[in-house]
Order: structure tokens, then C-alpha cells, then sequence
């Protein structure tokens, strides 16, 4: 019995001790549940690293700025009972090589995002993106209308006639700028917790990891950031081009990206579905992963009976 004491102390020391074996075991078990396998490959001498997993039609998911690959594991397990989902970590982000060029507009993103598909032979069928991975996405399916059914986008950055974020404020003025980290009690004050408009329990490992990436990353945040903003095509220009269906999903407390960005949207795209979700903030496939899964499925659900797919 005393061994076993002993054993447990250990067990919940290490916990708080070792955070970083810890994350990566569960964000390990996470992708397991999820139905995603970790893989990579090398395209133009950068190493991608994607998570790929499920059966179906082709779903490609992008994540934003200072996000990753694993951002879209709460939604995964109900998605990949449909959907073959393709999910990289975008070249500077997650576990890819940082681009040689550091060119981080959307511009430079779309080539490389295009070099990456041609390497791994595969065309999508459906294209969802959040926040820079939204704007990304629109810029893929406005030049993809033929092989593409279906645009999904989360809370999307790239609306330049929106109303300012409170982000994009701090960010301006640097007054708790959330890409200006010096330790984790700031990743958690200035990102983790302004994101959601419910904060979901986060792990203590899952803190420290992220956390220790942004502090790195804080280091060309601010310029790289910018290069993301200062892409020459907005959504406003870009969401005449799309004429497949899109379902626009944004929660009403989105602290990083303004909500006023749908009534924008809904004038500029021909084909759209939007759900406003109440108390939601800027990451619903990760606050409302169910909810958000019901959305897009019902949403291709309806593209199939109109005969769109």
C-alpha cells in the first residue's frame, strides 16, 4: 500500500515537474481519440507536419495565426466518421519548419499551401479555415471552384471594413498585446483565456506547452503578424469570387476577430449559411466542438440534397 502511496505521489509531482512529457503524451492520446495519425513530409525543402485521419469526402482545416494541427481535435471525432481530414501545421506554426523566406501574407501562405497539396497528390473537396486559416481557405476556394464543394469558415480574419478588434487594439497600442509574451502567466492572461468566451479546463502541461511556444514565437510574432494583415486580397474582395456554398460560424464574444464581420460578409458572398453563436469566443471548434460538428455536417448535409456536391 505504501508503494502504491509513493507511486501516486510521484505520478502528481511529475504532473506539475515535467509538464512537457506530460503535454505531449496528451496531446498524443488526443489525436489517437480523434482518429488523426502525426505525419509528415517535405515539400521545397520545408518539413510539413500534418495529422490526417477518417474516410470520405476530402476536408482540408486550417488553423489561425500562433494555432496548430491539434486545434481542430475536439471536432475530429465526429468529423472523421464522415470526412477524410487533412490537417497541417502551416509552415512557422506547430511542429513545421518556419518558412526560409519568412513571407507570412496570405499570398506567400496559398503557394505554399498549394506546393504541399501537389506533394501529397490529393485535391480537397471541402476547405474550412479558422481566423488567418479562414482567409486562407477563401483564398484557396476562390481559385478551386471546380474541384471544391463546400467553404467552411470560423470566425475569419481578413474583413478590413470591420469593426477594430479589442486583439487588433492591443495589438496596435501594445497594451497587453497577446503576440508580445514574456512567460506563461501572460499566455494565459492575454491569449488563453480572452479566446474563449468559457474558458474549457485546460491542462496545467497543456499551459506550460503552449505557453513556452508562445514566449518563442513572440520573438517575430509582431512581424509576422503584420505580414498576415497586410495581404493585398481581403475577404471583402475575395468572397464575390466564391460561388460555392459557405457557412460562416462566429462567436458573439470573439475578442480576437469582430463579430460585425459577418454583416459584411453576408453582402459579399453569394451562397452563404451563418450561425452567430451567443457567449462563444474566437475558437468554436474548440469551445462548442459538437455543436460546431453539427453545424458543418448539417450545412454539407444540405449541399448534397441541393445537388452541389
Amino acid at each position: 500500500m505504501l508503494m502504491v502511496l509513493i507511486a501516486a505521489v510521484v505520478l502528481v509531482s511529475s504532473w506539475f515537474a515535467l509538464p512537457i512529457p506530460w503535454a505531449r503524451l496528451i496531446i498524443t492520446l488526443g489525436r489517437r481519440h480523434a482518429g488523426l495519425r502525426s505525419k509528415t513530409v517535405l515539400v521545397e525543402g520545408l518539413q510539413w507536419h500534418y495529422l490526417e485521419g477518417g474516410s470520405g469526402p476530402l476536408l482540408l482545416l486550417l488553423h489561425g495565426f500562433g494555432g496548430d494541427a491539434d486545434n481542430w481535435l475536439k471536432t475530429s471525432p465526429y468529423l472523421a466518421k464522415r470526412f477524410r481530414i487533412i490537417a497541417p501545421d502551416l509552415p512557422g506554426f506547430g511542429e513545421s519548419d518556419r518558412p526560409r523566406d519568412n513571407e507570412f501574407n496570405i499570398e506567400a501562405q496559398l503557394r505554399r499551401l498549394h506546393c504541399f497539396l501537389n506533394q501529397l497528390k490529393v485535391l480537397p473537396e471541402v476547405v474550412g479555415g479558422n481566423s488567418m486559416g479562414g482567409w486562407l481557405a477563401s483564398a484557396y476556394a476562390s481559385q478551386h471552384l471546380e474541384t471544391l464543394s463546400g467553404l467552411w469558415l470560423l470566425a475569419p480574419l481578413g474583413v478590413r471594413t470591420a469593426k477594430r478588434s479589442r486583439m487588433l487594439k492591443a495589438i496596435d497600442t501594445n497594451t497587453d498585446s497577446p503576440i508580445n509574451i514574456t512567460d506563461i502567466e501572460m499566455f494565459t492572461s492575454r491569449v488563453l483565456e480572452p479566446m474563449f468566451g468559457r474558458l474549457p479546463w485546460v491542462p496545467y502541461p497543456l499551459r506550460v506547452y503552449y505557453g513556452k511556444q508562445a514566449v518563442k514565437r513572440s520573438v517575430t510574432a509582431e512581424g509576422d503578424f503584420k505580414q498576415v494583415l497586410g495581404s493585398a486580397g481581403s475577404l471583402e474582395a475575395l468572397a464575390p469570387l466564391i460561388q460555392i456554398p459557405v457557412l460562416l460560424q462566429w462567436g458573439s464574444k470573439d475578442f480576437a476577430v469582430d463579430v460585425s464581420g459577418a454583416e459584411v460578409l453576408k453582402t459579399k458572398f453569394r451562397n452563404l449559411t451563418v450561425h452567430i453563436q451567443p457567449n462563444v469566443g474566437h475558437l468554436p471548434m474548440l469551445e462548442t466542438p459538437r455543436a460546431s460538428c453539427d453545424f458543418f455536417t448539417t450545412f454539407y448535409g444540405q449541399c448534397i440534397d441541393q445537388g452541389l456536391t
